[in-house]
C-alpha cells in the first residue's frame, strides 16, 4: 500500500538524537501544523538531509505518515520565505549576529511551548515567516528586546485562542514587523505581561 507525501515548508524548532544514527525533530509546518518526525541515518556522514536538517532552520520537506511519528523522506534549503522579493534569503543577520540568532530560538522554543499537537494555522505560519525575515534584516536594539518578546507572546496566544485580541487589535496584524511597531508596543507592554501571565495561568501552559 503506498503512503501519502505530503510536500510542505517547515521550520524546524528542535531536534534530539535517537540511537546511533538517527534523529528526531520538530517542526512547524505550513500545511499540518506542528509534528514530529523523524530523519533516518541523518547523522551519518554519506547523509544527504544532514545539510538540510538543522535547528532554526526554513526548509522544504517530504513527510510520510509512520506507524507512531511521520518521517522525513526528503528537504531542502527554503530558499525563498515569500512571494514579495526577488532576493528573500537575505537573513545576515540571523546568520551573524549571535544575539539575534539567539531571540529566533527563543522564538522557537515559545512555538513549542504554546501550540499543542498538529493543525495547520496559517496566522501564525505566515507571522513566523515575516518575523525570521525581520530579524534577518533588522538589529533589533537592546531597550526594544523586552517588548519584541512580550509581543511574540501576545501574538501567538492571540494566534491560538489562548488570549483575548481585542486590545491588542492594532499590534496583531499578521507579517507586520518593525522598529517603530516594537516603540508603540513598549507603552502596552506592563498591560501584556498581564494579560500573558493570566492566559498561562487559565491555560496551565
Amino acid at each position: 500500500m503506498a503512503h501519502h507525501i505530503y510536500h510542505t515548508r517547515g521550520l524546524i524548532l528542535s531536534s534530539s538524537p535517537i540511537g546511533e544514527s538517527n534523529r528526531f525533530y520538530k517542526i512547524f509546518t505550513e500545511e499540518l501544523g506542528l509534528v514530529g518526525a523523524s530523519a533516518q541515518a541523518v547523522r551519518e556522514g554519506k547523509s544527504k538531509l544532514r545539510y538540510s536538517l538543522q535547528d532554526f532552520s526554513w526548509i522544504y520537506l517530504d513527510l510520510v505518515r509512520g506507524k507512531e511519528v511521520w518521517r522525513i523522506t526528503s528537504a531542502g534549503e527554503c530558499s525563498k520565505l515569500d512571494k514579495t522579493s526577488e532576493d528573500n534569503t537575505k537573513l545576515s543577520l540571523l546568520i551573524s549576529d549571535q544575539e539575534q540568532l539567539k531571540l529566533f530560538a527563543n522564538v522557537c522554543s515559545l512555538v513549542l511551548r504554546f501550540v499543542q499537537g498538529e493543525g495547520k494555522d496559517e496566522k501564525l505560519f505566515c507571522d513566523l515567516l515575516s518575523l525570521t525575515l525581520f530579524l534577518g534584516r533588522e538589529l533589533i536594539p537592546l531597550h526594544l528586546v523586552s517588548s519584541f518578546e512580550t509581543l511574540v507572546q501576545v501574538r501567538i496566544l492571540a494566534y491560538l485562542g489562548y488570549l483575548d485580541p481585542k486590545p491588542y487589535q492594532e499590534f496583531l496584524k499578521s507579517g507586520d514587523w518593525s522598529l517603530n511597531l516594537l516603540e508603540e508596543f513598549e507603552n502596552e507592554r506592563s498591560k501584556a505581561n498581564a494579560s500573558i501571565n493570566a492566559a498561562l495561568y487559565e491555560s496551565h501552559l
